[in-house]
């Protein structure tokens, strides 16, 4: 029998420093550093027919828009998923033309990861605010901030992985499992677990019991926080005529955005894990589930079909991916509930 720490540790130390037996291997990593690297991920988008106004962009340095360095990284380069983009990624407009719910995903090529295995990465969401005195914080009136942030297993990798708000975008298909959640929050569903089914999970697959960024366990984890400063310069370059800069305040008590996170995925056989800076945030049991494969995606999407004044403020950037073995299902399982212990979330069959 494992002791389980009631430190705080990170998921990756909890789940794999209990097994002295089976140490963890890397299985697969990525810095995104280079352009080239997009080579060795292939890109899924949906609808096919508005393919032009997603983008991937690999080494992409994200240091111009004030974002330091990702924990670990001595650069600032990493990728930058952008979807519905007004006029097109190549000729943005700021005119707010009409778009479609849309977005892409992106996974490494040919991956077979087995069924036992923890992805981490760091992701930073970015968005743009309202014109008025509430900046950051008004979700409501903000011109067309709202994004989704997806990070998904079990995939082929071959399907365009991108979500609405409680279904899919036409053309789009979820053969994993997808955990997603907006950058700015305030749509309700902020944080939401897709089976493969396409349609959102209830409650009980999150620890929160709650998909509002409002609710009380969010809000503990996530402090609203400012964009930094040079974006209010940027975003009066980029449009000029709003009446307050959509780039001030502070960001909603709960929301996902303008910090970096480390986002991990744990596969343990049956179960599908999400945790956000090691919270448990929300599981799945997959028993009942073919699954696509055994690979993973990262995407983004509108979570509507409006298009966003600010094109070149709405993006989400990843760093530093890797993706480990993981111990048998049985110890993991034990590990991972003592992890979810920790932070007072419910406990799930394994």
């Amino acid at each position: 029998m494992y002791r389980i720490s009631r430190l705080v540790l990170p998921t990756a130390l909890i789940v794999l420093g209990l097994s002295a037996v089976a140490p963890a291997a890397t299985l697969y990593s990525d810095n995104f550093n280079l352009p080239t690297d997009s080579t060795n991920w292939t890109t899924n988008v949906a609808p096919a027919a508005n393919a032009s106004t997603q983008d991937a962009t690999f080494g992409f340095d994200y240091s111009a828009f004030g974002i330091p360095a990702a924990p670990g990284s001595s650069d600032t380069l990493g990728l930058r998923l952008r979807a519905n983009i007004p006029g097109s990624a190549l000729v943005p407009v700021t005119t707010r033309p009409a778009g479609v719910t849309s977005g892409l995903s992106v996974s490494p090529t040919g991956k077979n990861f087995g069924s036992n295995y923890v992805v981490s990465f760091y992701a930073w969401s970015n968005f743009n605010g309202s014109p008025n005195a509430s900046g950051l914080a008004d979700n409501g009136n903000s011109e067309g901030g709202t994004n989704n942030v997806l990070f998904a297993a079990g995939t082929s990798g071959t399907v365009p992985l991108v979500v609405a708000n409680t279904t899919l975008a036409s053309g789009a298909s979820m053969d994993g499992i997808g955990f997603a959640t907006t950058g700015d929050g305030g749509i309700t569903n902020d944080y939401r677990v897709y089976p493969k089914s396409g349609t959102i999970s209830p409650i009980t697959t999150l620890n929160a019991g709650s998909y509002a960024n409002t609710n009380a366990y969010y809000t503990s984890l996530f402090p609203a926080v400012a964009a930094p400063a040079i974006q209010q310069t940027l975003s009066t370059a980029e449009y000029g005529l709003d009446a307050a800069n959509t780039q001030a305040g502070l960001t909603q008590v709960g929301a996902f955005g303008f910090a970096w996170h480390k986002v991990q995925i744990v596969m343990n056989g049956n179960v599908a894990y999400w945790f956000i800076d090691n919270a448990a945030i929300g599981s799945l049991n997959t028993s009942a589930i073919t699954l696509g494969g055994n690979n993973i995606a990262l995407g983004v999407s509108d979570v509507n079909s409006s298009t966003t004044r600010h094109p070149s403020l709405l993006f989400t950037v990843f760093d530093n991916l890797t993706v480990e073995s993981v111990p048998e299902p049985s110890t993991v399982c034990l590990s991972l509930l003592g992890l979810v212990g920790l932070f007072g979330g419910r406990r799930r069959g394994c």
